[in-house]
């Protein structure tokens, strides 16, 4: 069955295909849109964020926090920081139902220039109250060319993580001091990411003998993993990333999963090299995932990419003649080693989200096509095996988050201009 302009082949499931009506779509196992909200307009970079909190769905931006009831897609509350002053980043604690977010100072007098980024305000995410707030030093030597990039804020466990000096670690609900924490002796702490069990921290850490000024990264340094006790901030273990090849501070990192620990790094523009680092929960390292190998490459390795106790979910491509053919992988984690991959589509996948047992991945198609031709995947998490497989019946603005609640799809799109927020999608 050739869809018009596409040339895509649809899966209908395990059931005979019917015939293919002449808008391209197929009765029976599309994906139709439940509802979506307005679209946000005025497009930002900073603040953005989304989650999916109970009933609620939350999206953040740069001039505001807003919750829509997640079955109907109406707004339940609208949270603007005072004085007009702008979001610089956001973060929540599900489990605790809190977004932290990271503000200008609208104390400053307008005829002066504004604090940017130096206030935290905790929001209750079940009707967009504040519930504390606490201030954040400017970093005066944030132009450097020698600073590592660490969270202004990050959130989980029960903890709020701000950033200043070193570690500092608040109550997320209480806003109350918890501890600060000691970083090994010349090291500086980036990335941060609390969870129950520890809390995971970057750190670009040199030689003892090397000179640095406060706050700025030793000569030489290198990427390392740690963990910090979640109730007294003390150093659990610290484990550079790299063995016989280090992994340079400054390349491209990031956080996968607090618990177990994941961790990215990929050299700056560099599309082949790279690699996912897993330690246990002693530190020790366990045996890279390569972005390259015979499961082709990663696609969007810093970004699509999901974790559960023991595997890593992943999207890849793989070159055949006459094109690029896409597949989703799973790796196991102790052993490093693939344990399943399941072929796709000649489109790549934009979109991974992993929920009670199942992978679903959604699968975008190309812009000129004169239908729309994204089409969902679902996988068995265990085996890989295909247990769904549908189609779009309008095309899917794609970024970031894909929620799944109740009997919807969402895909948020938060921090665009053009298209909604929230987007529902149910099965026809």
């Amino acid at each position: 069955m050739l869809i018009a302009g596409g040339a895509v082949l649809a899966l209908i499931g395990a059931t005979t295909a019917g015939c293919l009506a002449s808008t391209g779509r197929f009765p029976g196992d599309s994906m139709d849109i439940a509802w979506q909200t307005p679209p946000d307009g005025n497009k930002s970079e900073q603040g953005n964020g989304a989650w999916l909190v109970g009933d609620l769905l939350v999206r953040s931006r740069f001039d505001a926090a807003t919750a829509y009831d997640a079955r109907t897609g109406e707004q339940v509350w609208d949270h603007r920081p005072p004085g007009r002053s702008r979001i610089c980043a956001a973060e929540a604690d599900v489990d605790r139902s809190v977004l932290l977010v990271v503000r200008d100072d609208e104390n400053r007098p307008a005829s002066s220039r504004r604090e940017t980024c130096t206030v935290v305000t905790a929001v209750d995410m079940e009707n967009g109250r504040e519930i504390w707030r606490t201030p954040i030093p400017t970093d005066t030597a944030a132009e450097s060319g020698r600073r590592f990039e660490r969270s202004l804020i990050a959130a989980g466990g029960g903890l709020a993580l701000v950033a200043d000096q070193g570690l500092r670690a608040v109550d997320v609900r209480t806003g109350e001091s918890r501890w600060t924490a000691a970083v090994p002796g010349n090291c500086v702490p980036g990335k941060a990411a609390p969870a129950e069990r520890h809390v995971a921290v970057l750190l670009a850490c040199g030689a003892p003998d090397k000179p640095r000024t406060d706050g700025e990264v030793p000569e030489g340094a290198e990427l390392h993993a740690a963990a910090f006790a979640p109730t007294t901030g003390a150093l659990l273990w610290s484990t550079p990333l790299g063995d016989r090849e280090p992994v340079r501070w400054d390349e491209l990192s990031s956080i996968v999963s607090a618990d177990p620990l994941v961790v990215s790094a990929s050299g700056a523009g560099d599309k082949a090299s790279g690699a996912y680092y897993s330690f246990d929960k002693d530190g020790v390292p366990r045996p890279r995932i390569d972005f390259s190998g015979d499961h082709g490459h990663l696609n969007d390795r810093l970004r699509v990419a999901v974790v559960d106790d023991t595997r890593l979910y992943a999207l890849a491509g793989y070159y055949v003649k006459g094109g690029t053919r896409h597949r989703a992988v799973a790796f196991d984690l102790t052993t490093g080693r693939q344990v399943w991959r399941t072929d796709l589509d000649d489109l790549p996948g934009v979109a991974l989200h992993l929920q009670d047992g199942k992978v679903t991945v959604i699968v975008k198609g190309s812009a000129t096509s004169a239908v729309p031709d994204e089409d969902l995947y679902v996988l068995d998490a265990a085996t890989g095996k295909e247990r769904d497989s549908r189609s779009f019946h309008d095309a899917v603005a794609l970024a970031g988050e894909v929620f799944a609640y109740e009997d919807l799809l969402i895909v948020a799109r938060p921090g665009a201009s053009s298209v909604p927020a929230f987007t529902a999608y149910a099965r026809a």
